[in-house]
């Protein structure tokens, strides 16, 4: 589905925010929005399927940062219609005396990260996973499989998806591995959930400090990154 952001309109220019289905059915018009693979091709939806859908749109550089935000976070969910490109369209004339429009895109800021960070697990036996190391890692690595696959390999766990993406895409995305490295602390894990004292349960807040500094932990090893926290 496609979108105007109104609010973004300056004079003639306009913003569209294009789902992710838009790009994929485009270019994969036997595409099966329930199997989430082309039914002609055989191809799953994945990594080089976004890869070939975006073709002369978008660098896949920058599709790899949501990929690898969505391992830091363990998101199961990131589907063809859970990312989506802006697309500002500028008005300009012609030499012609034409009006005609030049199209400029970028990824949209993230939306839908609900099934990440936990958010299916029971508040009330949160303590199986501080005393079961089994669990914990079932939790962080067992359990956590990425929607979007590699070539044919869908389900994939998510480090299993990031060994991948570290060994053909080192240079284009090693800048935002280290800014996970350097942003990512216990210190603003703790300033973030301080502002849900009133939300989240304090073995809640617990086991999410756990989640995201081992996931943080594993995400800098897969990319040799010494891990300083």
């Amino acid at each position: 589905m496609s979108y105007n952001l109104v609010d973004s309109n300056v004079g003639d220019n306009f913003t569209n925010l294009l789902e992710g289905i838009v790009f994929i059915e485009n270019h994969y018009p036997y595409y099966d929005k329930d199997k989430l693979e082309d039914t002609y091709s055989n191809s799953k939806y994945s990594i080089q399927m976004i890869q070939n859908s975006l073709n002369g749109i978008l660098e896949i550089d920058e599709f790899y940062k949501i990929v690898i935000f969505d391992i830091l976070i363990g998101n199961s969910d990131r589907h063809h219609s859970n990312w989506a490109i802006l697309a500002r369209g500028i008005v300009y004339k012609t030499p012609e005396d034409m009006f005609d429009v030049f199209f400029n895109y970028s990824m949209s800021p993230l939306y839908d990260n609900g099934s990440s960070l936990c958010a299916y697990e029971d508040n009330n036996n949160l303590e199986i996973f501080f005393k079961d190391k089994m669990k914990f890692e079932a939790l962080v690595n067992t359990k956590s499989k990425s929607a979007i696959g590699w070539e044919d390999e869908r389900p994939i766990r998510h480090f299993e998806l990031l060994k991948k993406i570290k060994d053909n895409a080192y240079d284009g995305t090693i800048q935002y591995v280290e800014k996970i490295k350097t942003n990512i602390n216990e210190e603003k894990i703790d300033k973030i959930l301080s502002e849900f004292n009133n939300i989240i349960s304090i073995d809640m807040k617990k086991l999410l400090k756990m989640y995201i500094l081992e996931r943080r932990k594993r995400i800098l090893r897969i990319y040799d990154l010494k891990d300083e926290v």
